[in-house]
């Protein structure tokens, strides 16, 4: 049996431990934030379809196309259907899907030096720091670099059909390359921005 403190100690680091766990292993939409009505309540099991006004490229060349529209709309039947969710007709059904997506060219800077006070040499006569560069080290060097990224937000819009008010968002806001247009990111994508829908 451990004592009481080494006890409490090892409960503390493992709570740390998976506190660190969780929080590296972000899934592949990124940072998923999601807004949920009060008032207007999503069963499950509830119809949707597609709303009529969508308008969900907004104009940028990179994803308004065809073959983008044809992915995500895959991705969100599908990733709905899994849930547990049935496709309608739109006059009859529960919920209106609609979706938005957005990107936007970021730039990141990146500062880094190199050089500096060489290490701490110790020998017979004591320690002391490098060799003739004085108390301060030798020069250093500063390496900056500039990082062009884009960034892609996706909002996933759920409509009560009757009332036309908002029920459900879910938005997802991750870095972004080509390779993020595959059928399969995106399933794995849309998939993440809905695991909080009942």
């Amino acid at each position: 049996m451990l004592p009481t403190i080494i006890r409490k100690h090892l409960s503390l680091a493992l709570v740390f431990g998976a506190l660190v766990v969780l929080a590296a292993c972000a899934g592949p939409a990124g940072r998923v934030s999601v807004l949920q009505s009060d008032t207007v309540g999503i069963r499950p099991g509830s119809t949707f379809a597609w709303k009529p006004d969508a308008t969900p490229g907004q104009g940028d060349p990179r994803v308004d196309n065809d073959i983008i529209r044809g992915r995500v709309e895959n991705a969100i039947v599908s990733a709905l259907t899994a849930r547990g969710y049935r496709q309608a007709d739109p006059s009859t059904a529960d919920l209106l899907v609609s979706y938005h997506i957005g990107l936007r060219d970021r730039t990141d800077t990146q500062v880094a030096t190199t050089g500096g006070r060489p290490p701490v040499v110790c020998g017979v006569r004591g320690c002391f720091h490098g060799f003739g560069w004085g108390m301060y080290g030798p020069p250093m060097d500063i390496d900056v670099r500039t990082i062009n990224y884009v960034e892609g937000t996706m909002m996933l819009d759920l409509t009560d059909r009757q009332t036309g008010k908002l029920a459900w968002r879910s938005t997802s806001q991750r870095r972004v390359d080509q390779g993020d247009a595959a059928q399969a990111t995106v399933n794995a994508i849309v998939a993440d921005m809905v695991r909080s829908l009942p």
